[in-house]
């Protein structure tokens, strides 16, 4: 339970983290800029809290609904259809029946800071229009039932989100681009490890593939993933799966037969980010659907073959932006994924792996520092 509920905040400490804890984008997203800021000036933060943490009755079981939702759209059953209309059907801007149940506690919990960030558009909402709402948006895509208007501060990667919320009405003053938001873990030695990935692609040296799902591991991405790894296990190069402890991708990664990819197993986001943070340097290509690891292959040159189908509001459009980006290629079907040695032996072959790691490291990718000297700074004002 958050102190500030019966305590109340700090009088020092100004700026609190509120998260959805709805997936793992978002939760990554804040987890970046809490670790930045209590790095840079740890007396400004109060604590970060979870709308789980806070909400109580109706606003608590509406938090666990939206939660079974976004999860049974992850799978890619029905339910998609269902989440994606009532998420392109909400307005978080409005003061609607829902939206004041959802940010009940929330708002009481709130009022007891001046700054709060947030990581989701539902969050926002909840919150209403109080003031010093900070709205952080990760992603390097903006569909539009994530353009909220209400909060006091958007936090936004790109020049090119920036626009969606710009002309969505936002006041210009009100957006702020950070620049991309990349694993903090990852960027020691940044541009040492990506020169002896070239290195390594340009070679006839085996290579090393990550393969990663998303959170919900749908049952069509883990069949291209399965097939991907155990084909490539039998080839020459490596192959490293990174899965849940328990989930549907570890299960079935262990019912392949020898030989057998490798298998990193995590039980946390925490677990997942330290052991994705050991393997990296390593690493020369990944394998996953367009989710948060878009920032990888545009800011770290680390190639991606996108397998499909695309699930929810972001993947089309990160799909979208990673191929017109050039950094990375498809893999859309499992018969695909069975041949992913050739396929990666031609794509070397053509010089066309090394052109992908070479178009990605030309962006901006110190979005987390940047988002809390922002808040760093708005902190300094009100004092």
């Amino acid at each position: 339970m958050p102190a500030s509920l019966f305590f109340g905040a700090p009088a020092a400490a100004v700026i609190s983290l509120l998260g959805s804890d709805v997936g793992r984008g978002h939760a990554f997203y804040l987890d970046g800029v809490e670790r930045e800021l209590r790095r840079i000036a740890p007396q400004r933060v109060s604590e970060r809290a979870s709308v789980f943490e806070i909400s109580r009755g109706l606003g608590g079981l509406g938090w666990k609904s939206i939660r079974a939702a976004y999860y049974a759209a992850g799978l890619g059953s029905p339910a998609p259809a269902l989440y994606a209309w009532l998420r392109s059907r909400s307005n978080y801007d409005s003061d609607s029946p829902i939206l004041r149940i959802l940010g009940h506690h929330l708002r009481l919990w709130a009022d007891a800071f001046e700054i709060v960030v947030v990581d989701h558009p539902t969050v926002v909402g909840a919150l209403g229009d109080r003031a010093g709402v900070w709205y952080l948006h990760g992603e390097p895509t903006a569909p539009p039932e994530t353009l909220v208007t209400r909060p006091a501060r958007i936090l936004v990667p790109t020049e090119g989100v920036a626009r969606a919320f710009l002309q969505a009405g936002v006041d210009s003053a009100r957006v702020s681009v950070t620049g991309l938001c990349v694993d903090l873990d990852l960027l020691p030695n940044k541009r040492a490890h990506t020169q002896q990935r070239r290195t390594r692609i340009a070679s006839y040296a085996p290579l090393s593939v990550a393969f990663f799902s998303s959170g919900a591991e749908p049952r069509t991405h883990v069949a291209s993933l399965t097939a991907g790894a155990a084909a490539l296990a039998r080839s020459r190069h490596r192959a490293l799966v990174f899965a849940a402890r328990g989930g549907r991708l570890e299960r079935a990664v262990r019912r392949l037969q020898a030989p057998s990819p490798e298998l990193v197993s995590y039980s946390s986001r925490q677990e997942l980010d330290a052991l994705t943070a050991e393997h990296f340097p390593s690493l020369d290509l990944i394998v996953s659907p367009p989710h948060e690891r878009t920032s990888w292959s545009l800011a770290l040159g680390i190639p991606c073959l996108l397998v499909g189908p695309d699930i929810g509001p972001f993947a089309p459009r990160n799909r979208a932006l990673l191929l017109e980006a050039g950094v990375a290629a498809e893999l859309d079907s499992r018969r695909d994924a069975r041949a992913l040695p050739e396929r990666i032996d031609e794509l070397r072959a053509s010089e066309a792996l090394l052109e992908m790691s070479e178009r990605g490291s030309v962006t901006e990718f110190r979005g987390f520092e940047r988002s809390a000297e922002l808040l760093i700074e708005e902190s300094d004002a009100h004092r």
